[in-house]
């Protein structure tokens, strides 16, 4: 229908107006239930957009249907999956609440030098990649990818880390010159985040960015939209912070194994493969001992793995944290050994059931599909 509807407007607007109406149509796939079936009045299982809207808000209902737009996909809407990119909005309205903060006593008319901050670089270079991925996406038509693209910068690098990176640089600890500079780049990147996102979030974005530059400022429909820039500047800076990140993450990872208390701070040790690496881990030591709250951290080459030491890889590099008078190692050994027993059983009983002929005939897709991610899990 929606091909001949399609067809009898470019023909009647040639005919009429001598003219081609549109040259571009999109067409979205089917609106379905969260089970896959076609909404409808008697099934009962139709979404009141009013009271999504009402409940969950606008700008959260827009993005929901956008980023569940792939091409080729009918899009399975559910109240919950609404309610999920609500948490991003207020996700949002956080990190903008601590953006304004930090940018309290920002001075505009200071000059300012480009930063030769590590962070500031760093996201400078994944800024520049979403956007790149955002304009690609909505040239394409890939709603679902833009919104994948300008999720994942604005809740995982915006947020997770550079918000939390760039602590030292915003209170003064490194210098006053550092700090104005660094206001400078999250006020920049902070205003292009928005202007990303404005399409599919018209709302909290507009009052967000009369926010940032004041009411005097013009509509952010009218501003520019950001343009990309040469790759290539930053990248160096993003393959170093990108280092410094898996190693943070890895010793985050260690303290959650491990119970290790957030609070109790830690010795670490480690151990790189060649000179250039250590010297890049030394330049971001001050991150790395305040993201992952140390006490002391040291970086040989080659070093040996000492006993009694938990372990993390990042590439060539090792990551030791001594477990002395912090883990009761034979009461963690039991633990593991628990729960490994526990996980063992569970596989067990998983896989004599997903092999039950009777199971699979006459159990719910749905419920097979569950079960046999149970499976994997265990696995």
């Amino acid at each position: 229908i929606l091909f001949f509807w399609v067809a009898r407007m470019m023909m009647m607007g040639i005919y009429v107006m001598k003219d081609v109406p549109f040259k571009d149509v999109y067409l979205h796939a089917l609106v379905r239930d969260e089970k896959g079936e076609k909404m409808s009045k008697s099934k009962g299982n139709s979404i009141d957009p009013l009271l999504m809207i009402d409940q969950y808000g606008t700008d959260a209902f827009r993005f929901t249907l956008a980023a569940y737009t792939a091409q080729g996909r009918d899009v399975r809407m559910s109240p919950e999956r609404i309610e999920g990119y609500k948490f991003f909005v207020n996700k949002i309205w956080n990190a903008a609440k601590l953006t304004m903060n930090n940018l309290a006593d920002f001075d505009e008319s200071a000059p300012v030098t480009a930063s030769d901050s590590l962070p500031d670089k760093w996201i400078k270079a994944k800024l520049n990649e979403a956007i790149e991925a955002v304009t690609r996406s909505l040239d394409e038509y890939r709603f679902n990818d833009a919104t994948a693209a300008i999720y994942n910068f604005i809740w995982h690098e915006y947020c997770d880390w550079y918000l939390e990176i760039s602590k030292p640089a915003l209170y003064g600890k490194i210098s006053p010159e550092q700090k104005q500079v660094t206001q400078a780049t999250m006020k920049e990147v902070f205003g292009v985040m928005l202007q990303l996102l404005h399409p599919f979030m018209p709302f909290v974005t507009e009052e967000l960015w009369q926010t940032l530059h004041g009411s005097d400022e013009n509509s952010i429909m009218v501003s520019k939209f950001p343009v990309a820039a040469e790759a290539g500047e930053n990248q160096a800076a993003e393959k170093e912070m990108e280092m410094l990140m898996e190693i943070i993450t890895s010793i985050r990872n260690i303290r959650g194994e491990m119970r290790i208390p957030p609070s109790q701070k830690l010795k670490v040790l480690i151990s790189v493969a060649d000179e250039q690496t250590k010297k890049t881990i030394e330049t971001g030591r001050g991150y790395i001992l305040n993201l992952s709250n140390l006490e002391s951290l040291a970086v040989e080459v080659n070093l040996v793995e000492p006993r009694g030491v938990a372990t993390g890889v990042v590439g060539a590099t090792k990551i030791f944290v001594p477990l002395s008078g912090i883990v009761d190692i034979a009461g963690e050994k039991a633990r593991l050994e628990k729960e490994l027993a526990k996980v063992s059983k569970d596989l067990e009983q998983s896989s004599r059931k997903l092999s039950n002929s009777d199971f699979r005939d006459k159990a719910a897709p749905e419920i097979i599909q569950k079960e046999e991610g149970k499976l994997k899990s265990f696995q």
